[in-house]
């Protein structure tokens, strides 16, 4: 039996974001470059608050959002960028975002109208690098899954009065490939820089399942005026699974997920061991550990549990200096494709001692 050992204290908490705003109106907009609103939002809770998943209503609306968790009082964002291209007139796009703070999802509202760029030709290169102008140089994927291997298109112009060679992506990673037509431009000469994430790649690179990315990728060019050009793509990442796939996966089962231990006398320690099972075909790898009072998470020596095996997760909080209802929280993440986040749930209610020695409480399960 493995055991993993988690103490800390425990102190009454609850867990809230506010957006400064849920909506945003871009009035009306040219067509051609990306609208883009970030959306902040602050904790004002007493515990850390982790944006758990942010989905746009259609592909032509690209979510980035805050990865880590957010600190009580601290701050985080939510951005999303609508693709105008080709998408004249009224548009009503929402993202909706689930948070560790409550099971019910946020919504936010991004609104507007493209209007037709009646000097899309003559305009067009607006951004200007050197010899090289740009239309845009960021560019959305939408939702990316991992069996797909989709493309975005940078489109540059030679403003220059000599050639200028498109060479290569530099330090790139393994999911990207760059495709240059033509290689060379010659002064006055349009081209495209077609930019391809495979997904296959991504997901062996240890991408996560609704997770988003934000990349910035380096291309050397021959320009003598900088010869180090950059382009940024971001977008979600998403994870097929093959039925075969579910049906060798590992299965994490939690029997109970939380424990009430009711009425305490103030200066005991509680604890509660929550047992976790595989129950799947695959070994379960426990990948990380964490309590919301932010105390030190003992790893177990071994992370992974062979189908049918089972380990304890030990939860205590020591209720000394401690008055009222409490109630903590401890996220655990396997590589349990149907269920990778588990909270689990320690409770009770912490009385004056009153004189009274202190002592443990440690119920049996």
């Amino acid at each position: 039996m493995r055991t993993l050992l988690l103490g800390c204290l425990i102190g009454a908490s609850w867990a809230q974001i506010t957006f400064d705003k849920t909506e945003h109106d871009f009035g009306e907009i040219v067509e051609g470059p990306p609208a883009v609103h970030t959306f902040t939002f602050r904790n004002v809770g007493d515990k850390p608050v982790k944006l758990t998943s942010v989905k746009a209503s259609c592909g032509c609306t690209t979510p980035s959002w805050t990865q880590e968790e957010v600190p009580p009082g601290g701050q985080g964002m939510v951005q999303a960028s609508y693709d105008t291209k080709g998408r004249p007139g009224a548009f009503v796009k929402t993202i909706t975002v689930q948070h560790s703070a409550s099971e019910t999802p946020l919504v936010l509202t991004l609104k507007g109208t493209v209007k037709p760029n009646p000097n899309a030709q003559t305009d067009k290169y607006t951004e200007v690098d050197g010899l090289l102008g740009w239309a845009t140089r960021r560019q959305t994927f939408g939702v990316v899954k991992s069996n797909e291997t989709p493309t975005v298109t940078f489109e540059v112009k030679n403003i220059g009065q000599q050639p200028v060679e498109l060479l290569e992506l530099v330090e790139a990673k393994p999911m990207f490939q760059a495709t240059f037509s033509p290689k060379v431009l010659a002064p006055g000469q349009e081209g495209k820089v077609i930019i391809k994430l495979d997904g296959k790649a991504a997901r062996a690179a240890g991408w996560k399942h609704q997770s988003g990315f934000y990349e910035i990728l380096r291309i050397r060019t021959t320009d003598p005026g900088g010869p180090e050009k950059q382009v940024v793509v971001n977008g979600s990442f998403e994870i097929v699974y093959s039925p075969e796939e579910l049906a060798r996966a590992p299965k994490a089962v939690f029997p109970v997920t939380e424990f009430d231990g009711g009425e305490v006398l103030e200066g005991q320690t509680v604890e509660y061991r929550f047992k976790l099972r595989n129950e799947g075909k695959g070994d379960l790898v426990i990948e990380s550990v964490k309590a919301s009072c932010g105390c030190t998470a003992v790893e177990p020596t071994e992370k992974v549990l062979k189908p049918g095996q089972e380990t304890e997760i030990i939860a205590r909080f020591d209720s000394r200096g401690r008055t009222g209802f409490q109630h903590k929280t401890i996220t655990v993440e396997t590589n349990d494709p149907l269920n990778s986040r588990a909270i689990l749930h320690l409770k009770a209610n912490v009385v004056s001692a009153g004189g009274f020695g202190v002592g443990s409480y440690a119920p049996t399960n």
